[in-house]
């Protein structure tokens, strides 16, 4: 059974400016590496769908929604907070994400794919219920998550978030509903600074990496911590918020990671879900240093190709 590997032209139109560290340029870096290893002729390419407003209302309140079809600028820029910046494709876009994850999500769960990465922008974990921040206006996520448990009728699901900030918006979501399982490890403290306190909910394990963390910490914390609550929850889904910029060379956080560790999350995470006969979907969220995205999200396609038989071990230089 095949990798699906999901992706949308629609997010050149989420026009960021050259100078925005959530850019186009995120995808294509990303694409280049996987067709020259060859890893895009082992996965089975799809092009994304737009949204269905249901989906989003499970997620976002229905004003928040309205408002956003009316700032959007019909040219220019404008400013949602100090760092979302939406131009007059950037709807179209978090449509598509939305929609491209949900097909993402029905297909894992159909078995048309074991697992699949979705490579959309804008992310989304940080978009909360009636909030766009940090890049995202809606959480692709935990919309897909809802999709899971109210039309899937799945009733365990974990959310995995190695993005080094904290998935504030997927926990202001979907916080103590007792179907889902939030795991996250992020940089603490740092941005954005909320939601991070685990005896406020009680479907919440977290991972604190101090600044200088290194992947050796967060593979402590992964069997410490996120290990024996998943063996408790016992899910029958996982989704993994994907980001990353915990690596060394990313200029948004000061964590240390390299790229075998996204290697070892997720032949981590296949382990899991071949122990339980279960699907995985992930999402991308961070990750803005090119060549450290790039590399460190092939290195993670890989090893989830490598759990459907294929030989997919790829070296990657400098670029």
């Amino acid at each position: 059974m095949s990798t699906g590997y999901y992706a949308f032209h629609q997010h050149f139109g989420h026009d960021t400016g050259e100078d925005h560290p959530e850019h186009a340029s995120r995808i294509l870096a990303l694409e280049q590496i996987l067709h020259k290893t060859g890893l895009w002729d082992q996965l089975t390419i799809h092009e994304g769908r737009s949204a269905h407003l249901p989906d989003i209302l499970r997620a976002h309140n229905k004003a928040y929604v309205n408002e956003l079809h009316l700032i959007q600028p019909e040219q220019g820029h404008i400013m949602i907070d100090e760092d979302t910046l939406m131009s007059s494709g950037s709807l179209e876009a978090a449509l598509y994400s939305v929609g491209t994850t949900t097909q993402a999500l029905d297909d894992v769960i159909k078995n048309v794919h074991r697992n699949a990465f979705a490579a959309i922008r804008p992310p989304g974990h940080h978009a909360e219920r009636g909030k766009s921040m940090g890049f995202c206006f809606f959480n692709n996520t935990a919309i897909a998550a809802l999709r899971a448990a109210d039309v899937h009728h799945l009733q365990r699901i974990a959310i995995l978030d190695f993005d080094a900030h904290q998935g504030n918006g997927t926990i202001d979501i979907l916080q103590n509903d007792q179907r889902f399982l939030l795991l996250s490890s992020f940089q603490h403290p740092f941005y954005p600074y909320t939601h991070y306190e685990q005896n406020k909910y009680t479907n919440l394990i977290n991972v604190h990496l101090a600044q200088g963390a290194t992947g050796t910490d967060f593979r402590q914390g992964v069997e410490e911590h996120w290990a024996p609550a998943l063996k408790r929850f016992a899910p029958e889904l996982i989704l993994v918020s994907a980001g990353f910029d915990a690596h060394k060379d990313d200029p948004m956080a000061e964590l240390n990671f390299e790229e075998q560790d996204y290697a070892w999350i997720s032949q981590w995470i296949c382990n899991q879900c071949q122990s339980r006969n279960i699907p995985w979907l992930a999402i991308l969220e961070g990750g803005y240093d090119l060549n450290a995205l790039a590399r460190s999200a092939t290195l993670f396609i890989a090893a989830m190709l490598q759990t459907q038989g294929k030989d997919s071990v790829v070296g990657l230089a400098k670029e």
